[in-house]
């Protein structure tokens, strides 16, 4: 991108699709920034909590090397005016975006979060830590994003394309992205361990929800939220960065495998009859990791230690679908459990399980 007199010369490709003009072009994100324009009229409004999510993302991967976005998608509504090398913004002018604007706003945020952290480290007087964030801003600014411009649409032409947009494009199946993505540290841990484990469970690959009729005991979907709850006592939706305290990766896998193979030790022979028994519902899976995460911290003992504890459900619980511990989410008339997987059916699925455990624990001791 090129400035001539305040006039910008976007470098690229123009091409003709679906009979409208469309530019192909990648420029700098600081060049972005100075000609972008968000038309409430057309798109949605921020939201605060997915920008924050991005923007953590971004902060993560630029310290620890790249990060990739899809094209971010605008409408120039014929400013910009063709010439052989592609197009020419005339001074004042603008391109509105039509996809792309929370990356858009995350992309800005972090450079003025790590500003932010930047002056507070030359005023401590870490300097070199300074530095370093400095060259991460360099690096967001001079961050390459690709666009596509379309040039000449009516208005409603752009709120029928923002629509499409977001309502028919499909985001990779999560299933595939657990069994793809480099970049979740949860998930290469549940790949790695589901490795370790193939020849001992059945493991859904691809799949993220798992049938009653299915064979396999449960998912690399499931499994990584398992860690999560297992290591944060997180059960809702996790982004960014894993958080394992001081543990080594060795001890990681140690205590992940740990977990899951107590299921074959605890569940009951037919665990993945879901007819019968719960063994191979999400919800039941997750609050066993959440329980071995609160007897970890509650009673402060080694993973390892709680998750001994939870054989004591062997013999305290049946795992059919009527046991007393599944009270809360047992339906009568279906004469099985329902809702388990929601966030409060897991804490007082966990509840019960570490109320269980603690009785024994407390018996043993007397």
């Amino acid at each position: 991108m090129i400035y001539q007199e305040m006039k910008v010369t976007i470098t690229g490709e123009s091409f003709t699709q679906f009979g409208k003009r469309i530019l192909i072009s990648q420029i700098q994100f600081s060049t972005l920034e100075a000609i972008f324009e968000v038309d409430e009229a057309v798109q949605r409004k921020l939201d605060l909590h997915r920008r924050a999510e991005i923007r953590e993302f971004i902060i993560d991967s630029v310290s620890e090397g790249d990060f990739y976005f899809s094209p971010f998608i605008f409408s120039s509504r014929g400013a910009i005016h063709e010439v052989p090398e592609g197009g020419e913004l005339p001074p004042g002018s603008k391109i509105y975006i039509l996809d792309g604007q929370h990356r858009t706003y995350a992309l800005i945020s972090a450079i003025s979060h790590l500003r932010a952290r930047k002056e507070t480290e030359e005023e401590m007087g870490h300097f070199s830590e300074a530095k370093k964030l400095q060259s991460q801003i360099d690096k967001l600014k001079a961050y390459p994003v690709t666009i596509q411009i379309y040039l000449n649409l009516e208005t409603n032409e752009e709120r029928q394309l923002f629509n499409d947009i977001n309502t028919k494009r499909k985001e990779p199946h999560v299933g595939l992205v657990m069994k793809y993505d480099q970049r979740d540290e949860y998930a290469e841990l549940t790949r790695v361990i589901a490795s370790q484990l193939e020849s001992k469970m059945e493991i859904e690959a691809t799949l993220s929800r798992i049938t009653v009729n299915s064979t396999a005991l449960t998912s690399l979907t499931i499994m990584r939220r398992c860690l999560i709850a297992l290591f944060e006592g997180k059960i809702t939706a996790k982004t960014g960065k894993a958080q394992l305290g001081e543990l080594k990766k060795d001890e990681i896998l140690t205590i992940a495998r740990t977990f899951f193979e107590a299921w074959l030790k605890i569940f009951p022979k037919k665990m993945t009859n879901r007819k019968t028994f719960t063994s191979g519902y999400s919800g039941i899976q997750i609050a066993l990791a959440q329980t071995v995460q609160q007897l970890h911290r509650h009673h402060e003992i080694p993973f390892e230690e709680a998750i001994d504890h939870t054989l004591r459900l062997k013999m305290d619980c049946t795992w059919k679908h009527d046991d007393e511990l599944f009270a809360h989410i047992y339906d009568p008339v279906k004469k099985r459990v329902k809702n388990h997987s929601t966030t409060n059916a897991i804490q007082k699925t966990a509840l019960q399980f570490k109320r269980k455990i603690e009785g024994g624990i407390l018996h043993d001791t007397k």
